[in-house]
Order: structure tokens, then C-alpha cells, then sequence
């Protein structure tokens, strides 16, 4: 098992390793490594220590699989992706002569450039974990988006290949993304198979089938013009209703507040009775002409209530008793299914058990931000938990300067929350005390977490 630490210096973060080769072993693949001649390595440098030496990979900017994607899985082209870094690596380990075996294939070894997204190796020529390409295909299969169709299918023949080929990761690598590109083309193809199908379809025969509806469209359009014309009439003929009661209000107003003549008495009378008369045929006239634009329910009409499948518009409903277009006499009225009532009743209020809707519910600790102009709450009951500012890699994300891309993330380790530092900038902090990276640390009410510069308390 390798052993290793994590180590911040100034602004960089390193991953160390102790160089345990022996004495008068080849330095060549070590030179390589650290000249940076071949592109996909994680940086190199390597540094002697009161006798010691030490390798150091400069992993700034940069998050492990196992921690890139553990919040949101990868998808196919991110798969694509890995793989075709992979060999691209391997290429060029080749060119210098260099072995397959000194790439170190675990989610927690290789790191994701979080500003390019590429993918970047390990080369540690003298160190084995016994560790297999095709165990590491396997834990891909946890990393992978599940709903993501084409990523699994192509971890799947990864998983396949490697097992086949062994030890010869370059050609299951090439075999995997042959069969993928294979595959690819086949889909393409078919998509345009059947776009020439479509273009190759005669449209005659398109308009043959719609010609049957013409006429209901037009006889549909009729019905609509004749019912909005009626409802514009009855609109006008409560207008005129309106206005002859005024006209009644105005004579009424004037023989309370001036002294008539008898001639002017009688014709006022005679003003008012018309305008009554007039304005109660105008009235009811137009609401007539408003109930024959939209017909109701009628009696001796069937009627029916819509199943759940049969949900039609209105505007999709002839109410009218004229003989439709597949040849049926009987008109029915369509009636939409009356809403259940709810038997929640006052007194079953009082007296009931309370129900508490859209409680918003959470056990155990959480923490509590007390330095932001709006109070920002992280719950523990969805573990693991990243924090981080970069949106789509982590599960909360914090928009201040201060936090890095991805933070720090909290886990449940025998039944308590713990914290992990994911190699921050400004840092993870507890009661004051800065943690290491990816050192697991747990955390208890009444502590102070402290993420860049946003504090939170622990309660």
C-alpha cells in the first residue's frame, strides 16, 4: 500500500511520497518524470530531507477522482475523456522508453484539473500497490453517472476489455474506444437513414390524409365566428340596458329636486315607463346572446364525464347539435369530473392530529453562518456533503471569495460528522485550529468550523 501525506507550503499543496529505491538503481525514469517532457503527469520535483528523499506532486487546482465526482457522477464525455488521457499518457511514457507499470490507477490518485478538466497521473516508477487496470475499472463503475446511459455502457466495455487483455492497459484502452467509435458512427448512421426516410416521403399523401379535415375546420371556424359575434351583441345590448336605467335615474332625479308642469309630468312618466321596458328587453336579450355564444348543458342532452385519458380543452368541445364528421346524431355534453371535496373538516382540525406540511426537517447538528449579510444554513441530513464555490461539483455551494472551487467536504464516520479538507486555498479551520488536507476531523455542538473567511457555529 502506498504510503503518502499531503503538505501546504505558501500556495502550493503537494502530495509526498518517501523514495524508498535503492541505491544504484536507475535514475533515468525519475529525470523523466521530473522534466516534464511528457504531458498528463502530475509535477515532479524531488527533494533530499536530513538524508531522506522525498518525491513532491504539485497538486494545485487539482481534486482526485474519488473527490471530483463524488457528488455528481461522470458523464459519457468525462469518461471519453479519462480514457483518452489515459492513453495519451501511456503514448507518451513510450516515447521515452518508459513502462505502463510506474502509473499509479486508483480514484484517489488521479487528479482532475478543475480549470481544464483534464486529467493528470502519478508516475512512481519504483512504487506497487498490487492493484490491477481492471480493479480500477471497476471503481469507475461507483464514479459514473448511473442515469447516464452511454457512460455506463462504455465503463462496462472498458471493465470487459481490460479483463481480456490483462496487463496490456494500451490495448484494451484502444479496443474500448474503437468499439465506442464504432458505435458512434452506427447511431449516426441510422439517425440518417432515417432523416432521408423523411425527406423521401411523399407529402402528397400527407395532404391527402389532412384533406378530411378541412371541412371540419372550416365549419368549426364558422361556429366560433357566429359565437363571438353573438357574444359581441349581447355585450351591446346590456350597454343599451345600462344606459336606459340611467336615462330612468336622471328623470327620477329630476322630478325629486324641480316643480313640472303637468305636460312635463306625463312625458317624464311616459320616458320613464318606456326606458324600463326598453332596458329590461335589452337586458335579458343580452344575456341570452351571451348563453348562445357559449352553450351550456341542456335538458334531454346526454351527458358524460370525461375519463382521465379524455381531458379535452374547451376549445377542442362541440356543444352544438348539429351532426358531426363521423356520422353521429347524438350530441352529448361533456361534463369535466366534479373535484373531490376534502373530508378535512374544522372540527377534525381541532381535535386531530396536527400535520406539519413542508417541514423542512433535519437531524442532528448543523451549521450556521455568522459573519454573511444572510445567514447561510448547511444540514447534515444528506452525508457526504461537499462545500465549494463551483457549481456542479459540490452539494452546497458558497459564493464567497474566500472558499475554494471545492472546499472541504463532511461525512458520517460511525454515526458522527466529520470534516475533510480538500486541499483548500485559504483553508479548513476548527475552533481555530487549521486541518491538513485530507485529514478526516470530527466536529460536535458547539464547535466553530471556519471555511476561508465564513465562520459557522456548530449547534
Amino acid at each position: 500500500m502506498m504510503e503518502y501525506k499531503y503538505y501546504r507550503e505558501l500556495k502550493h499543496n503537494y502530495l509526498v511520497f518517501e523514495d524508498k529505491s535503492k541505491e544504484g538503481e536507475s535514475r533515468y525514469q525519475y529525470k523523466i518524470a521530473e522534466s516534464g517532457r511528457i504531458k498528463g503527469l502530475v509535477p515532479l520535483t524531488e527533494r533530499s530531507i536530513n538524508g531522506d528523499k522525498f518525491l513532491y506532486y504539485e497538486i494545485n487546482s487539482m481534486q482526485s477522482l474519488g473527490d471530483r465526482f463524488a457528488s455528481s457522477g461522470m458523464n459519457a464525455a468525462q469518461v471519453r475523456s479519462l480514457l483518452t488521457d489515459i492513453k495519451d499518457v501511456l503514448e507518451g511514457l513510450s516515447e521515452f522508453l518508459l513502462g505502463e507499470e510506474g502509473i499509479v490507477f486508483n480514484s484517489r490518485s488521479i487528479y482532475t484539473d478543475l480549470t481544464s478538466g483534464a486529467c493528470r497521473f502519478l508516475y512512481c516508477p519504483f512504487y506497487d500497490e498490487g492493484k490491477s487496470f481492471s480493479e480500477f475499472a471497476m471503481e469507475l463503475l461507483e464514479l459514473v453517472d448511473e442515469n447516464d446511459r452511454e457512460a455506463t455502457e462504455l465503463v462496462y466495455r472498458l471493465c470487459e476489455q481490460s479483463a481480456a487483455f490483462g496487463d496490456f492497459i494500451y490495448e484494451a484502452l484502444e479496443k474500448t474506444l474503437a468499439e465506442e467509435a464504432c458505435e458512434a458512427e452506427k447511431n449516426t448512421y441510422e439517425e440518417k437513414q432515417e432523416e432521408s426516410f423523411t425527406e423521401s416521403f411523399d407529402m402528397t399523401d400527407a395532404e391527402d390524409v389532412t384533406d378530411s379535415f378541412d371541412d371540419y375546420e372550416e365549419e368549426e371556424g364558422e361556429r366560433r365566428l357566429k359565437s363571438s359575434g353573438k357574444r359581441l351583441g349581447g355585450k351591446l345590448q346590456l350597454l343599451f340596458s345600462l344606459m336606459f336605467f340611467c336615462l330612468v335615474g336622471a328623470m327620477v332625479y329630476i322630478r325629486m329636486n324641480y316643480i313640472l308642469s303637468n305636460e312635463e309630468n306625463m312625458l317624464s312618466i311616459f320616458v320613464m315607463l318606456v326606458s324600463v321596458v326598453t332596458g329590461v328587453v335589452a337586458l335579458v336579450g343580452g344575456f341570452k346572446e351571451l348563453r348562445g355564444g357559449v352553450e351550456a348543458p341542456g335538458k334531454g342532452k346526454k351527458t358524460r364525464e370525461l375519463g382521465e385519458d379524455e381531458m379535452y380543452s374547451e376549445e377542442d368541445i362541440s356543444y352544438g347539435g348539429e351532426e358531426d364528421d363521423f356520422g353521429y346524431e347524438e350530441d352529448y355534453d361533456f361534463v369535466k369530473p366534479a373535484r373531490a371535496e376534502s373530508s378535512f373538516t374544522k372540527e377534525t382540525a381541532l381535535c386531530g392530529e396536527t400535520v406539519v406540511l413542508d417541514e423542512i426537517r433535519s437531524e442532528g447538528i448543523a451549521l450556521f453562518s455568522r459573519n454573511l449579510d444572510k445567514t447561510v444554513r448547511i444540514a447534515f441530513d444528506k452525508l457526504p456533503l461537499t462545500v465549494g464555490k463551483m457549481e456542479g461539483c459540490v452539494d452546497k455551494v458558497l459564493s464567497d471569495m474566500s472558499i475554494s472551487r471545492m472546499h472541504c467536504r463532511f461525512v458520517s464516520d460511525g454515526g458522527r460528522v466529520a470534516v475533510i479538507d480538500l486541499g483548500s486555498t485559504n483553508g479548513t479551520y476548527k475552533n481555530g485550529l487549521k486541518l491538513l488536507p485530507q485529514q478526516k476531523t470530527y466536529i460536535d455542538e458547539g464547535d466553530e468550523i471556519r471555511l476561508g473567511r465564513v465562520c459557522f457555529d456548530c449547534r
